[in-house]
């Protein structure tokens, strides 16, 4: 007798073997899978609060993707200005994500503002935002020296502005600063109907358990 487990993994592996053979029978039908709208709408952070993950974060996670498909994420420290992101990386050729970037624009950031495990609700409180955009190397001489400084003023805002400018004279030359210009914004958060500006994102929102297990014993 077939388990639970054989019976959904057989099912799974059908239901994946439909797709790709209504895919194949439909090659004009579009393969993307962007801006599709988040499903749990009771989770779903409006876009202010989204930008406020973005902007407490001081580290986030760069996807990209070369042309064969093969996807890169890499670590980064961003600062956001406006509607565009804004990083810094080496200035020497033949990086990994540089070369990613180069071929294809296309480029997602995940931010993680915080993720506190919840083991008695097997729940996590979370609340996250993602970007979507296009990147492309700041060649402009103005634009990357205020997003240089952008940088430093969000990453290092006690240095004086005396170590800022040394700082930016020395390493500036060999850096390569990005710009992702925004497309789209999306915020996701376990406490999101509960959201306070301000006070969510510092503390553990605890939502309590799921109606099945508000009896039971921890």
């Amino acid at each position: 007798m077939s388990t639970r487990r054989e019976v959904l993994i057989a099912g799974g592996l059908s239901a994946l073997s439909a797709v790709a053979s209504a895919a194949e029978s439909a090659p004009d039908e579009k393969k993307c899978t962007a801006h599709r709208p988040l499903r749990r709408k009771a989770r779903e952070l409006t876009l202010d609060q989204a930008k406020e993950v973005i902007d407490f974060m001081e580290h986030a996670v760069l996807s990209t993707c070369d042309l064969d498909g093969h996807p890169y994420g890499v670590p980064i420290t961003p600062v956001r200005v406006g509607n565009k992101i804004y990083f810094h990386g080496t200035g020497m050729p033949g990086g990994r994500k540089t070369d990613n970037m180069l071929m294809n624009p296309n480029v997602s950031i995940s931010y993680v503002g915080k993720a506190t495990t919840l083991p008695e609700w097997y729940s996590v409180d979370y609340a996250s935002a993602i970007v979507t955009g296009k990147a492309y190397p700041v060649t402009d001489p103005k634009e990357f020296a205020d997003a240089f400084a952008a940088i430093l003023k969000r990453h290092a805002p006690k240095n004086s502005a005396v170590r800022n400018e040394v700082q930016m004279k020395v390493r500036g030359p060999m850096a390569q600063v990005w710009r992702v210009d925004i497309e789209e914004i999306t915020g996701k958060a376990r406490g999101a109907s509960k959201w306070v500006t301000g006070k969510s994102i510092h503390e553990v929102q605890d939502m309590g358990p799921s109606k099945w297990l508000k009896d039971v014993p921890l």
